[in-house]
């Protein structure tokens, strides 16, 4: 299973390796998935970041939990707490970054990103 986690705001390819770098450090989330960053696909001409996503290929023991976790404290870590989306199987929810609600807040969106691909109820996005 992929799961992609995005930096809407980001101005530069370096908060998203920040990201990717602290996903895969951390012992629960890199022990457990692959983390790698997915390049962004260009239009010839276009220029733009170099990359467009974190990218997570987890199977299906993989404890959301512990991806809410890493994300909070790399956004508490990093100054400028950019709106992050996750995205798994077309499926996406985001988190502002006015939320100070931490751990609770994000794992609450991926937790609804787990619900709405399982029962697809309502639709998504």
């Amino acid at each position: 299973m992929r799961i992609q986690v995005r930096l809407d705001e980001a101005e530069s390819d370096l908060e998203l390796r920040s990201l990717c770098e602290w996903l895969a450090d951390d012992p629960a989330v890199g022990r457990s998935a692959d983390v790698s960053l997915r390049k962004r696909e260009n239009r010839p001409g276009e220029m733009g970041l170099g990359f467009d996503a974190v990218q997570l290929i987890v199977d299906s023991a993989f404890q959301l939990s512990s991806l809410a976790i890493a994300i909070d404290g790399w956004r508490r870590a990093y100054a400028a707490r950019p709106k992050v989306t996750v995205e798994r199987n077309g499926v996406r929810v985001a988190f502002a970054t006015a939320d100070t609600d931490g751990v609770r807040s994000i794992l609450r969106a991926l937790e609804e990103l787990e619900r709405l691909e399982d029962g697809g109820a309502g639709g998504g996005g």
